[in-house]
């Protein structure tokens, strides 16, 4: 297979574990505090009250059985060896320490070829404890990784969205993540409201002067019952057709530094309650070969304009 013209993800892993590493997402019934009145209510514009797609797939279904089904499926269909257990639906660092510690030990345990841990949450539903706590289970696990849903780098925007955290905190949950040597990844989405291209390609040179490991890059889609969806149907906000997304992604990527590791160039959702863009309902989008295809027109690659 030709190298592709950025650091892929599952690249990664092959060469760190040498087979093909499979996630396991699971809902362990998290909430996040701009749901549950501790700072709002409603959410973010875009989120709706699925959190991800796991919490749909794995609804009335206990942390073992999630894990179990799923291992199943994978060792059946894709002669699957060796797992990560992924904590998606909505901010998994947002309860005790010591129930975090009973999800996470229980978690696994559950079968031997689990070889990882990966947690996604908000940058202010982490400290010092927490950190720590994480950075345990290093000492058990070849592989241990948080995901913070950064967005982008610019506060203005992060107001209209109703994030209800800063950029700084962020800035912090990622000093405290570095300084215990933990794998991390930034998620970012591109198209929010009110965001220029600059303002875009900027989040994309602060990624990389941080150094920041690892990067999901979204697509802002627009799901059934969110606030971004009235603001779709009142004009307030428009979606991008796929070749501009793709135009959009390979600018930024040509922005990262070298080493950063992308972890995923698309937006997943449930395609029934996906209101805008229309073309992210359908399947088989090939999005990394439009994206490979767009590099080689350019002559470019990631890092292509990364400056130190």
């Amino acid at each position: 297979m030709k190298k592709l013209p950025f650091n892929s993800y599952n690249d990664f892993m092959k060469k760190l574990f040498k087979v093909r590493v499979y996630k396991i997402s699971i809902d362990a019934g998290f909430t996040c505090p701009n749901r549950d009145n501790t700072k709002g209510i409603n959410g973010c514009i875009f989120c709706d009250e699925r959190g991800s797609s796991s919490r749909t797939q794995n609804i009335n279904c206990s942390i073992k059985e999630q894990i179990l089904n799923n291992i199943k499926i994978r060792k059946t269909r894709y002669k699957a060896k060796k797992f990560i257990i992924y904590f998606q639906s909505f901010s998994n660092t947002y309860a005790p320490i010591k129930r975090l510690k009973e999800l996470y030990d229980e978690a696994i345990s559950i079968d031997k070829d689990i070889i990882g841990l990966n947690i996604a949450t908000r940058a202010d539903c982490i400290d010092e404890e927490k950190i720590k706590l994480i950075s345990s289970y290093k000492k058990k696990l070849p592989f241990v990784c948080i995901e913070y849903g950064m967005q982008t780098s610019h506060n203005k925007t992060l107001k209209i969205v109703n994030r209800k955290e800063t950029f700084e905190d962020f800035l912090y949950a990622l000093d405290l993540t570095k300084k215990h040597n933990i794998h991390h990844c930034a998620h970012v989405i591109l198209n929010l409201p009110q965001e220029s291209i600059e303002d875009q390609l900027k989040t994309a040179m602060i990624i990389s002067k941080l150094k920041i490991e690892g990067i999901k890059i979204h697509l802002l889609v627009a799901m059934e019952g969110t606030i971004l969806a009235d603001m779709y149907k009142k004009n307030l906000w428009k979606p991008l057709s796929f070749k501009k997304y793709i135009h959009l992604a390979c600018d930024f990527i040509e922005r990262l530094h070298p080493e950063c590791i992308i972890h995923r160039v698309s937006s997943s959702g449930h395609p029934k309650a996906i209101i805008a863009p229309i073309w992210m309902k359908r399947k088989n989008l090939k999005i990394i070969e439009a994206l490979i295809e767009e590099f080689k027109k350019r002559g470019t690659k990631q890092g292509f304009y990364f400056k130190n």
